[in-house]
């Protein structure tokens, strides 16, 4: 099967059991979301298999290939991108830094530019605050800047946590039309 299969994924803090026998299946090009309430493991689903967090038990592969037990660089190396919940940006940097990191991995800086011309149509925000730092965006410009660096870097497998978190009614519905592009 193309796509991400996840077989029996039990994860762990300590002894709570955060997720428990876990299986299911998103071939490639879906769009799939996985809700629940706080507290439920969403967070902890995306952090083990963008290899932050060790797993239990089960595994989880993407096109065949083994994610569990990988370095998170290696699997942003290989295409696999997680944007976490409002603490994926470097305060510290200017947009343009932030947007920068998004093509660290690539050599090809035709496609980068041309990715991240790509994103300031979808989120023109963005290039209006191109030299501000990252500290002074608001929450929703932060996750636009989180987002906006993960498709720069044109991921196969891109894991969200909370994507709209923080943004406007505007906002939110303008990055759910981005969403529904990619996935074609």
């Amino acid at each position: 099967m193309s796509g991400l299969e996840v077989k029996n994924l039990t994860i762990a803090h300590g002894a709570i059991t955060a997720v428990k026998d876990l299986s299911f299946t998103v071939r490639q090009g879906e769009l799939a979301a996985i809700i629940g309430s706080n507290g439920a493991g969403k967070t902890t689903l995306l952090r083990a298999l963008s290899g932050l967090l060790p797993v239990v038990s089960g595994s989880a592969q993407w096109n065949g290939s083994q994610l569990l037990g990988r370095k998170p660089e290696n699997l942003v190396r290989s295409g696999i991108v997680h944007v976490s919940e409002g603490k994926s940006v470097i305060p510290e940097l200017t947009v343009k830094e932030n947007l920068a990191l998004g093509g660290i991995w690539r050599s090809d800086k035709k496609d980068i530019a041309l990715a991240t011309s790509e994103v300031f149509e979808l989120f023109p925000r963005l290039h209006e605050r191109l030299n501000q730092s990252a500290d002074t965006l608001s929450g929703g410009e932060r996750q636009m800047l989180a987002i906006g660096r993960a498709l720069i870097s044109r991921p196969e497998l891109l894991l969200l946590d909370e994507p709209v978190a923080g943004m406007s009614d505007d906002e939110t519905e303008r990055t759910a039309e981005v969403f529904l592009s990619l996935a074609g």
